[in-house]
């Protein structure tokens, strides 16, 4: 997937690099807008955002025309000719305006499709909305779930030797960035990503070592569940992934802290 760099208009600095999904969600979040600049590789140029074809097809599709449609009596005779007229003029390539109703045009300009659903920009803000909160759920729950691994040690009020357990060590990684999800500050998901990357090797290997196999399958689909959260825009995609979370999550809870209250 490509990616861009992108560099708010006054600004000297540039960020990045994001890809397509990632600057969806800046311009979703109000982060960016059309007076953002992004480096086109092949002008070598810094150029607005709405002027790179691939970014203005997907975040500023081109609106559709509209007229009022005018439903006059008619004959079936006169309907036949209409018919006609109209099939001459579509293969004489003259272009024709789309013709819809009050009620449908409407329903374009508050940004919903004709069954009254959704735009896509809609779909991909309420996706986007739904994966951080899950994963701000994720991320806050391991790290809850870390600390009661250590809870002997915790209670020890021990800081050197709680800095020497991996488990201590992961738990203050993520308290860090479930207070800044909680923040809505999206741009962390990469560092997000690599937590749930070594999360998923380390932490299992862990755990596979001293047996406890369980926990093991836990960590790794809570680990699976935060990367792709945070991955995709897509509806259909983050809810099967959400769903795991919550089952990976379930395991700790299960296997980590119900038995030292138990």
């Amino acid at each position: 997937m490509r990616e861009y760099y992108v560099r708010k208009k006054g600004d000297e600095e540039a960020s990045g690099p994001y890809n397509l999904d990632q600057i969806t969600s800046l311009i979703e979040a109000g982060k960016l807008d059309k007076e953002a600049y992004v480096y086109d590789i092949d002008k070598e140029a810094w150029i607005p955002i709405e002027e790179n074809e691939e970014l203005r097809e997907i975040l500023y599709p081109q609106k559709t025309k509209l007229s009022l449609q005018v439903e006059p009596e008619e004959t079936e005779e006169e309907a036949r000719e209409q018919e006609k007229a109209e099939k001459k003029k579509a293969k004489g390539g003259e272009e024709r305006k789309k013709s819809i109703s009050v009620t449908e045009m409407l329903a374009q300009a508050e940004g919903r499709n004709d069954s009254g659903g959704r735009s896509p920009v809609e779909k991909r803000a309420r996706s986007a909305f739904i994966g951080l909160r899950f994963t701000t759920l994720f991320i806050l729950g391991a790290a809850v779930s870390m600390i009661f691994l250590e809870w002997d040690l915790v209670k020890t009020a021990n800081a050197l030797q709680m800095l020497q357990s991996p488990y201590f060590v992961f738990a203050v990684i993520d308290i860090v960035l479930g207070i800044i999800l909680l923040l809505q500050v999206t741009e962390i998901y990469p560092l997000v990503r690599l937590r749930a990357a070594i999360g998923l090797g380390t932490l299992s290997i862990l755990f596979l070592t001293s047996g406890d196999h369980l926990l093991a399958i836990a960590n790794g689909v809570l680990c699976i569940s935060i990367y792709f959260c945070t991955a995709t825009l897509s509806m259909p995609k983050v809810i099967p992934f959400c769903i795991t979370g919550i089952v990976g999550l379930a395991g700790y809870i299960t296997l980590v802290i119900l038995p030292i209250f138990s």
